[in-house]
């Protein structure tokens, strides 16, 4: 009996999504309608969830589009990607790629980039807490080895490249503004994302900084991070910028321990 059970719910989860049409004729006959108006009660059901988990991952997404258009699009999405994961806040972690390589919607770069940042902003503010490194704690790292620092990240960090003006209309949806005219940069830019308190915030690098932070994050110690910088700049100054680097990334809670050579 148990056997037949599950052989029947799997039949029925599978009609349900979509690829067991046979499955309608283990279905009663309703008094009014068909056995296959029956089960399609249920895979709307189905899709609605669905799209209720993408619209609340991205909800200036769906303003940004408008409701036809956002539902329009997770449908779309929804016919491409089965939910993999229990865990229904990772079903729509593929959104971003969806829209880039979709031809149906990669002609408007800001639609993919809006949903990575949604995305970026939603995985920080989940990460695992870390412990935060105050500037006291700098202060105290031992002078001679200070060129042999090294840095833990913190978690939440998250870095993406932007080509559009995709911060400019995250930032008026969220003020409930009129967006801007979607505009493709002079240049790609870095994208920095991370989690400050119990806020996931955004900002973009400089390259210099962008090379920076991507050193810290491989483990490369304070001195070889100035070697790098001086490479891009002033040589005389490297060592300043990168104190001025550190002590942002101090202040915003990016770092999240200091390593001494061992």
């Amino acid at each position: 009996m148990t056997g037949k059970l599950a052989s029947l719910q799997s039949t029925i989860q599978q009609a349900i999504l979509g690829d067991k049409p046979e499955a309608a004729s283990l279905v009663r006959d309703p008094v009014k309608g068909t056995r296959g108006a029956r089960l399609d009660v249920y895979r709307d059901a189905y899709g609605l969830r669905l799209t209720e988990f993408i619209a609340n991952d991205h909800p200036k997404l769906k303003c940004y589009m408008g409701e036809m258009k956002f539902t329009a699009l997770a449908h779309a999405y929804i016919s491409q990607h089965r939910s993999e994961n229990p865990n229904a806040r990772w079903y729509s972690c593929h959104l971003a790629d969806f829209l880039r390589k979709s031809p149906a919607y990669s002609r408007k770069p800001e639609l993919a980039e809006l949903a990575e940042l949604e995305r970026c902003l939603n995985e920080a503010f989940d990460s695992a807490d870390a412990p935060t490194v105050g500037i006291d704690e700098l202060a105290a790292f031992d002078p001679d080895q200070f060129g042999a620092m090294g840095f833990d990240i913190s978690p939440s960090v998250r870095r993406f490249k932007v080509r559009t003006n995709v911060t400019s209309l995250w930032a008026s949806l969220r003020c409930d503004e009129l967006p801007p005219h979607p505009i493709n940069l002079d240049a790609d830019q870095e994208l920095l994302v991370w989690r400050q308190g119990t806020a996931s915030r955004f900002r973009m690098l400089g390259n210099e900084e962008a090379m920076a932070l991507d050193a810290a994050r491989q483990g490369v110690s304070f001195a070889v991070i100035c070697e790098m910088i001086a490479t891009i700049d002033d040589p005389e100054t490297a060592a300043v910028r990168a104190a001025t680097f550190l002590r942002g990334w101090i202040e915003a809670e990016l770092i999240a321990g200091l390593r001494a050579p061992r």
